[in-house]
């Protein structure tokens, strides 16, 4: 893999994760007559998972343009 697509690769992630974690913020969470709690837990750890791709990727490109 070059070093231009690690590096793509890790400032997509990086996006994708600030995207994830602005996005829950956002729409927040919310209790309902019921008394259950309404939220997107979802972004939560999908924010965690592409902030690590994110850091694979970035290591991935400074290994490789140690190397060269």
């Amino acid at each position: 893999m070059s070093k231009e697509k690690c590096l793509g690769l890790s400032l997509v992630f990086f996006g994708l994760s600030g995207g994830c974690w602005i996005g829950y913020h956002l729409i927040g969470a919310s209790v309902n007559k019921e008394g259950f709690l309404v939220e997107l837990f979802a972004l939560i750890p999908l924010g965690w998972f592409f902030l690590l791709l994110g850091l694979v990727a970035g290591s991935a490109y400074l290994w490789i343009s140690k190397k060269s």
